[in-house]
């Protein structure tokens, strides 16, 4: 143990003059390539005027085919772009995006979902590719239905809905705005 202390001792700073005459663009590419790497998923919480959240069913989900709207962000794009696009793309209905709820994810699967707020805006459900159905499903019909996390979204939903009534979400910073709204 002791020789691995000596060791390091006499290579960090060997080790950091090197790194200091690498050019500025290969000490980034060095740090990118040493970074972890996540997909980045835009997710809907969508409510009708009854209080039910909006749950699609998912052709390509096997243990809960039922869930949320969403999908992945493209690059450069804004999350709440993403999270209108993905379920207007995926069902024909168009949804604002109102408020951040809750960021989750799954290390295992190097995935980082944000979730949002959103409010309905119009549109009639058409099946795609991906989803198969769509449902208004009431909040006490959930458990069993979709994963547990899920649930637990949808409850905090309701809670942070009440509290943020008519609360546009903020654009990332350096993001283009909507054009024509």
């Amino acid at each position: 143990m002791l020789n691995l202390r000596i060791l390091r001792l006499k290579l960090e700073p060997r080790l950091l003059a090197l790194w200091k005459r690498l050019p500025f663009w290969l000490q980034g590419r060095i740090e990118w390539l040493l970074q972890p790497k996540f997909m980045v998923g835009a997710v809907a919480v969508v409510f009708d005027h009854l209080d039910r959240v909006l749950l699609f069913h998912h052709t390509y989900r096997m243990e809960y085919p039922w869930g949320f709207p969403g999908g992945w962000l493209k690059a450069g794009e804004d999350p709440t772009d993403a999270v209108e696009r993905e379920v207007f793309e995926e069902s024909g209905y168009r949804v604002r995006a109102r408020y951040p709820l809750v960021i989750g994810g799954d290390r295992d699967l190097r995935r980082l979902d944000l979730i949002f707020l959103c409010e309905l805006v119009d549109g009639e459900f058409h099946p795609s590719a991906e989803v198969s159905a769509a449902e208004f499903v009431a909040l006490s019909d959930l458990p069993g239905r979709v994963e547990p996390f899920h649930v637990q979204v949808a409850h905090y939903a309701v809670e942070m809905r009440s509290r943020t009534e008519g609360s546009p979400a903020p654009k990332a910073t350096g993001s283009a705005e909507h054009q024509g709204s």
